[in-house]
Parts: C-alpha cells; sequence; structure tokens
C-alpha cells in the first residue's frame, strides 16, 4: 500500500475535556446491542478521542508517540478531524493498512504529562449508506490469509475450520458456518488473566475472551479455509444525546468476490443471540472505526516488535515500550431525538 505524504503541523493545545473520574482507562465496550436498531440509517456525531500520557520519567532523551486517527472508508465519512496537540507532529499511513498514523516526538526538557485530543465530526454509515469497498491488491488478499502474530493457524485450528464448514459449499456459507462455531464455542468471560490480546491459541484452549479474543479466532479459522479475514477496532457510539463510550470495540470482515468485504460480529452475537443474524453481515451505523488489522508496523518505524492491537497510543521512551496511557472517547449524536 502507499505511504502518504508526512506533514509537519504546529497545533495549539486546546483542553476540551475534564477527566472523569479522576483517570483514564481503556475498557472494552460492553452492552451496545442498541446500536443493531438502526439498520440502514446513517448517523452523524461527533467524537472526542482524548489521551493522556502520564509519568514521563524526566530523565528521558527521547519520547516517541503514535496514534492511530480514523479516516473515511467505506463505513464512515470523517467530516472533520482536528488535531490538538501541544508539540509538533507528523501524520503519516502505516505501509500495510494505509492506517493513518499522527507521530509526536518530545526530546528534553520532558514534561510529566501530556494530554492530546482528536476531535471528529463523521456520518457513520449504515447498510443502505455505505459506499462499496475497494477489492483488496493481490499484496492485501495474501495478507489476509496468512497467520500474524497471535492469529495463528496450526492443525488445532484448521480441524475446527474443517468441523464449522463441512458440508458448506460456498465461501459465506462457510464463513458463517465459522461464525456459528465462534458463537457457541466462545464464552465473554474476562474473569481469566489474559483476554483481550486477540490470542487464538488462548481461545481454542480456554474458550473464553472478550471480543478481541472472539474475532482472532474467527479470522484464524477463516484463513485456515482460505477466506481472506481482516481486523477493525474502534468504539460503539451509544444510543443516547451525548456521553463517554463505554471503551473499545472490534470486529471481523471476511471478503468474496460476490459481496466484497462483509463485517461480522461474533462477541456482539453472543451477548444477544437474538441479533445473532443481524451481525453477521451487519453494515452497523453506530460503529466509529478508529484502525484496521493487526501487528501494525508504524511510521516512522517503532524500535520494538508490530503493534498487536492500535487503538491506544503506543509510546517508546527511550527505545523501551512505556505503557502509562489513558484513553477515553466522548461522543455527541449530532442528531438527538430521531427514531432508530
Amino acid at each position: 500500500m502507499r505511504v502518504g505524504p508526512v506533514a509537519i503541523k504546529h497545533s495549539r493545545w486546546i483542553v476540551l475535556m475534564l477527566l472523569l473520574g479522576g483517570g483514564l482507562a481503556v475498557l472494552e465496550s460492553r452492552g451496545s446491542a442498541s446500536a443493531s436498531r438502526a439498520v440502514g440509517s446513517a448517523r452523524e456525531v461527533t467524537c472526542v478521542y482524548r489521551t493522556e500520557v502520564d509519568h514521563l520519567p524526566q530523565d528521558a532523551q527521547v519520547v516517541h508517540i503514535w496514534i492511530p486517527l480514523a479516516k473515511t472508508g467505506p463505513e464512515q465519512q470523517i467530516i472533520r478531524r482536528d488535531v490538538r496537540v501541544p508539540v509538533p507532529y507528523t501524520i503519516a499511513q502505516d505501509p500495510d493498512y494505509d492506517n493513518d498514523i499522527l507521530h509526536a516526538l518530545l526530546t528534553p526538557p520532558i514534561p510529566g504529562r501530556l494530554e492530546i485530543a482528536i476531535e471528529y465530526r463523521a456520518r457513520l454509515f449504515g447498510a443502505e449508506t455505505a459506499e462499496a469497498d475497494s477489492p483488496p491488491t493481490p499484496r492485501e488478499f495474501q495478507q489476509a490469509l496468512q497467520p500474524s502474530g497471535l492469529v495463528i493457524i496450526d492443525e488445532e485450528v484448521r480441524a475446527r475450520a474443517r468441523q464449522a464448514t463441512a458440508g458448506r459449499l460456498t465461501k459465506v456459507a462457510q464463513a458463517k458456518g465459522i461464525y456459528d462455531y465462534v458463537r457457541h464455542t466462545m464464552a465473554y468471560d474476562k474473569t481469566v488473566p489474559g483476554w483481550g490480546r486477540g490470542d487464538t491459541r488462548r481461545a481454542c484452549l480456554l474458550g473464553k475472551g472478550n471480543c478481541t479474543d472472539f474475532h482472532s479466532l474467527f479470522i484464524s479459522m477463516a484463513r485456515a479455509e482460505r477466506i481472506p479475514a481482516r481486523f477493525k477496532i474502534g468504539v460503539v457510539i451509544p444510543q443516547e444525546p451525548s456521553g463517554v463510550t463505554p471503551g473499545y470495540h472490534c470486529w471481523a470482515e471476511f471478503y468474496v468476490d460476490a459481496q466484497g468485504w462483509v463485517p461480522v460480529d461474533a462477541s456482539e452475537a453472543w451477548k444477544h443471540p437474538k441479533l445473532a443474524e443481524y451481525y453477521f453481515g451487519a453494515r452497523d451505523p453506530s460503529r466509529f472505526l478508529i484502525s484496521t488489522g493487526r501487528d501494525i508496523r508504524l511510521v516512522p518505524r517503532q524500535r520494538g516488535e508490530p503493534v498487536n492491537i492500535f487503538f491506544s497510543p503506543y509510546v517508546e521512551v527511550d527505545g523501551r515500550v512505556f505503557s502509562d496511557v489513558g484513553v477515553e472517547v466522548k461522543f455527541k449524536d449530532l442528531k438527538q431525538g430521531r427514531t432508530t
């Protein structure tokens, strides 16, 4: 994929929100089923993605901060994207998925705390308004078939995929079989440490996890059957007029020639089984996409391993990963009182 030009920008720092509850945390979204009622209708919202990098070491020599930036695509139109950063930054695209990535470089004197906010105005498309996605390039197609990081394809995954697709003749039917298998064999359970990393092997061993784990298993099984599949992460915008999103949410997509990229949400289907048919293929107009793909190679290249899941900022201090980072996403529905 293309690597976009890098633009240097200087920005005034504007405080957009107060900390809620005394701190920030990255949580996974819960209870987003109400969004499914908005089948086919577009939504227009503002979202403020706000992050705080705290307790930066004062003796650090170099701090790199990378943040994913939402962009226009088949499921959404970014009408406005305002970046509020108190230091110089660049924006580029990653070489594998074309995600927009903000990069900020800090040198001494290092602030103990840094706040960054990105404010969006976006139109979120439903089934009737979504645009057709462009077919994958040969490189993208192959990438969506290969194991990557924690998204493995081993004999256990192949055996499960064969079981789930037995007797199903089309790729769509096979993907549906995998989707049903995942939602019936996995449990949405975050009581055992290790959930949320999107670890297919853990999902097979425990049969438990969150949306990240559900969809890692789906992607691994789909790829084992030569069905291209990819990972997406963002937030679900609640039906309330305004507030703070419950946290991140992820889903998967598989590709078939006749239909293009088809979204699936196996974890929401597990939580709301009556909506299982909806979550297989729904263009949900309450999803706000932040980034696509796993094992992200950042721009400029990070010193550490590719980023497993890119929702929160990735920070390196003197070449080492720094994790004292929080995120919250505040939203406002610009069509309050509408019927969905």
